[in-house]
């Protein structure tokens, strides 16, 4: 009986004295995987380093409602670089918590709800599931959720406890709930209706290890092995076995979080020598051209990935770089949202002599707050910068990037800096009706870069070299 652990902090001091042990009766217990959330940019780094370290741990970096303290805000500049490394498959935990603790600071509440709005466009752009938390705050939380969505990863309401009144609204919005061992305290009954009410695709399994261990633990800390009494507790409301219970919230899990050990799909495909690197589907625009959310298809390859592949997969299936003219980093999504594991293969391609260029819609700058040119000097030869119209408003309308109304300027800024720095640039654009190419041309030989246009009905087709 295999079994999902969502939501486990096992980063947390409680686990010091024996994570490993934590970890192996975990699997005895059939929980062979694990989603490690980050609470704060340093709990996301510890869990990470675990997820590194265990094939079946993930990580979701976030940072809690609890950072949010009066007089004091987080900095959370980092955690766009901590969502692009691999097995990260989650932003969370996030959220709002009004509860007042006689022993913690009052919530500030402002605070919050700032905090929670900038990580909810972060979600956006990196079209991540969110993992989210709510206490004493369901209105305020799912008015910013109404206001800054939909979300394209959907998510997870964790240790969900708005009763059924919130439920028709968080499942419209495409979210599941997460249920963990309050299911089994007595006085829990509203979380033992909205167990029996919620639909079988929408449960996700939790611990919240080390806290809210089950009724006949409660004192005590709690554990992954644990989300056995949740999937034994879940099947006893549901009238369905144990083993039924397990099979389709993990399977919600695995389809929510796209994580498996299973082939990811065609992460390499050739065309005419150039070698492309299908490395997410994932993009921050939503080009009204581009059909990656119906048709994934380029010529003979179908580039729907079942997950997101790992460095050492792409490193692998790339073999020798110097058999192909080029390698891409393409596909139907953008590659710099995940810059880390980028860089990770282009260092590996640049030392075996092969030829580096990536395709992007040059939002980099952007969302990862900093100049990222200089890091990618060594390792990337050539950029393909997507621009598509020399109108800002009508770049706006066609591109529909999450990074807002300025993003037309950045890329053109980043489009100047990269060939200023000596990088060999292409100014590209899907050439719509409507647009007006001439000016884009204009721009491009302002800036003394290369203009290479494309048919939008052959998108996936190499540039000519």
């Amino acid at each position: 009986m295999e079994l999902i652990d969502t939501h486990v902090h096992l980063e947390e001091p409680a686990f010091d004295p024996d994570r490993e042990q934590v970890i192996r009766r975990a699997g005895a217990a059939g929980v062979q995987t694990m989603i490690n959330v980050g609470s704060s940019l340093e709990a996301n780094q510890r869990g990470w380093d675990l997820a590194r370290a265990n094939s079946g741990i993930y990580a979701a970096m976030g940072v809690h409602p609890h950072e949010f303290k009066p007089g004091s805000e987080p900095e959370l500049k980092e955690l766009p670089e901590q969502l692009s490394r691999e097995k990260v498959v989650a932003l969370g935990e996030i959220g709002l918590d009004y509860h007042v603790f006689p022993d913690y600071p009052a919530p500030d509440r402002k605070a919050q709800q700032d905090g929670f709005s900038r990580q909810l466009e972060l979600a956006r752009i990196f079209e991540l599931p969110l993992i989210i938390h709510i206490r004493e705050a369901f209105d305020d939380a799912l008015r910013l959720l109404r206001q800054q969505g939909p979300f394209p990863g959907g998510g997870v309401l964790h240790c969900y406890d708005g009763g059924v009144e919130h439920l028709p609204e968080v499942l419209d919005m495409g979210f599941h709930a997460g249920i963990g061992g309050t299911i089994t305290y007595p006085r829990a009954e509203s979380v033992r209706t909205v167990a029996r009410t919620l639909p079988d695709d929408r449960l996700l399994l939790e611990t919240d290890a080390p806290y809210l261990p089950p009724q006949e633990q409660r004192g005590k800390r709690n554990e992954p092995a644990n989300v056995l009494k949740v999937a034994e507790a879940v099947a006893r409301i549901k009238n369905i076995s144990p083993a039924l219970a397990a099979e389709q919230t993990s399977r919600n899990a695995r389809q929510l979080f796209k994580i498996s050990e299973h082939d990811p799909g065609v992460i390499v495909y050739n065309i005419q020598g150039h070698l492309y690197v299908n490395l997410t589907n994932r993009c921050s625009s939503d080009c009204v051209f581009c059909p990656r959310r119906v048709n994934r298809r380029v010529q003979n390859y179908e580039l729907t990935l079942k997950r997101e592949p790992r460095a050492e997969e792409i490193i692998a299936a790339i073999g020798d770089p110097r058999d192909y003219s080029e390698i891409v980093f393409c596909g139907f999504g953008e590659p710099l949202l995940r810059l880390a594991v980028m860089l990770e293969i282009a260092r590996k391609v640049k030392s075996r002599g092969g030829w580096v260029r990536v395709d992007t819609n040059g939002q980099a700058d952007l969302i990862f707050g900093r100049d990222i040119l200089p890091e990618c000097r060594e390792v990337v030869d050539e950029w393909s910068i997507s621009l598509n119209t020399a109108d800002p408003e009508q770049y706006f309308k066609m591109v529909r990037p999450a990074t807002g109304p300025g993003t037309h300027a950045a890329v053109l800024n980043f489009i100047d800096r990269a060939g200023q720095a000596g990088y060999k640039v292409n100014l590209t654009a899907v050439e719509m009706p409507g647009v007006q190419t001439t000016g884009l041309q204009a721009l491009a030989k302002g800036l003394g870069v290369r203009y290479r246009g494309r048919a939008y009905q052959k998108l996936g087709e190499p540039e000519d070299k």
